[in-house]
This record gives C-alpha cells, sequence and structure tokens, in this order.
C-alpha cells in the first residue's frame, strides 16, 4: 500500500534490542519480531513495534490494541497517533483516522505527516473541499510529497476537475521528476479531454514503476480504443497481474479478449470482473475504535 508508506515513519528510535525487532518488521519477519518482543519489559516501544508487527500481519484489530496501549503510556507521541491513524486508513475507518490525526495535530500542529493523514482521512470520507485544503497546505510545507500529491490527485479525479488534477500533476513532474504518480495523473487529465500524448505520458509512469497496475490498466484502454487488439491485452494482462482484482482492467481485458475472438477468455475474466464487483460492494470490514471521538 504505497499511498500509506510515509505515514508508517517513526518518531523516535527504539533503542538497545528493540532495533533488532524494529530490524526484523522492516525485513518482513513479523512472527519473529512478535516472538522476541515477548520476553521484553513492558514500555512504549515495545507497545509500538507490537503493533507494527500485527499489522504488518494482517492482524489489524490486535494492531490497534498495541498502538492505544502505547498512548496510554505517552499520550502525546506523534508515532504512536501515525501508527494507529495509518492503520484506521488502510481498514475502511476513516473517521476514527480523522480524529486520531486531528487529536495529535492538537499537540503536533506542524507535522507533515499528521496533516498528510488528516487530509487522506478526510479524502475517504468524502469530504472533499476540506481534504483538498489539507493537502495543499502539506505539498506548500514539502513540495512534490508524493503521499500528499496522490491524495490531491485524486479528489481531483472523483469531483473530475481535470484541470486541476493536470496543473498539480505537471508541478508533481517539476519538482518530483522521480514520481511515478506525476506522468499518470497528467495522463489521466489529457485522456478525459481527449488530448495527446497519454500514451507517452503513461510510458513514463510505467518507466518510473512498472509494477503500477493503474498504468498498465489505461494505457491498455487508450490501446484498445485505438484498435490495438493485442497491444491493448498485452497491457491489460500486465496489469491484472500486478493487481488481480483491479475491476477496470478486468473490463476492458474481457472486452479486448471479446475482439480479439478468444470468447472463452472474455468469459473467465468477465467471471473475475463480476467477483471484483461483489468484493468492492461488501466493502472492507471496519475497525473497532475505543478511544472515542476527538473534537474537530
Amino acid at each position: 500500500m504505497w499511498i500509506f508508506a510515509a505515514l508508517v515513519l517513526f518518531a523516535q528510535e527504539p533503542a538497545g534490542s528493540l532495533r533488532g525487532i524494529e530490524k526484523l518488521i522492516a525485513a518482513g519477519q513479523h512472527r519473529e519480531a512478535l516472538q522476541g518482543l515477548g520476553v521484553l519489559p513492558d514500555s512504549f516501544d515495545k507497545r509500538l513495534l507490537a503493533s507494527k508487527a500485527l499489522d504488518g500481519m494482517g492482524d489489524a484489530q490486535r494492531a490497534v490494541t498495541e498502538a492505544e496501549a502505547a498512548l496510554a503510556i505517552d499520550p502525546r507521541a506523534e508515532a504512536a497517533h501515525l501508527q494507529l491513524g495509518q492503520i484506521f486508513l488502510g481498514n475502511n475507518t476513516p473517521q476514527a483516522a480523522l480524529d486520531v490525526f486531528t487529536e495529535a495535530l492538537a499537540m503536533h500542529p506542524n507535522s507533515l505527516l499528521l496533516h498528510a493523514g488528516r487530509g487522506l482521512a478526510l479524502k475517504d470520507l468524502i469530504r472533499y473541499a476540506d481534504a483538498e485544503k489539507e493537502l495543499l497546505r502539506c505539498l506548500a510545507l514539502r513540495a512534490g510529497f508524493p503521499v500528499c500529491f496522490d491524495g490531491l490527485a485524486t479528489v481531483y479525479l472523483h469531483t473530475k476537475r481535470f484541470d486541476e488534477m493536470e496543473r498539480a500533476a505537471v508541478e508533481q513532474r517539476k519538482v518530483n521528476p522521480r514520481d511515478f504518480r506525476g506522468p499518470y495523473f497528467e495522463a489521466v487529465a489529457r485522456n478525459a479531454r481527449e488530448e495527446k500524448d497519454v500514451e507517452t505520458l503513461l510510458g513514463e509512469s510505467i518507466r518510473l514503476n512498472e509494477g503500477f497496475a493503474a498504468a498498465h490498466a489505461l494505457l491498455g484502454r487508450v490501446l484498445l480504443q485505438r484498435g490495438e487488439v493485442a497491444r491493448a491485452i498485452a497491457s491489460l494482462e500486465t496489469a491484472v497481474r500486478l493487481r488481480p482484482a483491479y475491476p477496470p482492467a478486468l473490463l476492458n481485458l474481457a472486452q479486448a479478449y471479446k475482439r480479439a475472438g478468444r470468447d472463452g477468455d472474455a468469459a473467465r475474466t468477465y467471471d473475475l470482473l463480476r467477483e471484483a464487483n461483489e468484493k468492492e460492494r461488501q466493502g472492507k470490514p471496519a475497525l473497532i475504535y475505543h478511544r472515542g471521538p476527538a473534537q474537530h
């Protein structure tokens, strides 16, 4: 989940043997990290690292419990607020994330990451005007910050403000030329207005990040609309390989198979599309929030 990675930074470095635990977590060895933590005395750092390990294992509810325990030890800790808020952001609980980030900003008003988290929570709550203000503030504090740009561009996408999206994307490409999101969102804006250079921009995005499924999917759609069915299929198959339950890619791939006379492949892909759409309609279960909402 690249859109949350910048929100998981620690505000303080664990000392002593806890450093080894942090390395295990960074290496994805979450069970080993939990085992190591089990023999250590209770502390803020232990609880925070346990939350990270559990989150990495996909046990979000227990990760919340550990992050809340860390905050019980140090209620002002920015790192624990970031950890708790990003868990809620990643698990369909944006109101709780907003509460956590807003509470923390009262104590740490200049924190870029807390403002970024608050902006993303507002976006997920469909409070687009408030989200835009918060995310623009983040970009004013740190131009080109990928998490904030991605959130802002998504706000413009959902509100169909493609002129603003293109301006933001052009600026992102200028200040952060290594970010694959800049050329991608510029391509999205240009494609919405049926303008040129979409394929070139998507090629640049893919060059910067070959694993970005959305760019492969949009390229496949553009190629399909242009009648280049074989190339479209190649791009869309790549998108589905990278992100198997991505409805836009599955829809266009099924259409491309149909146009290529591959009826069996088309039927199987439509089945996958129905499954993906049903999963999206069901949504991801929200987490339980114990600490109560803050005033904002």
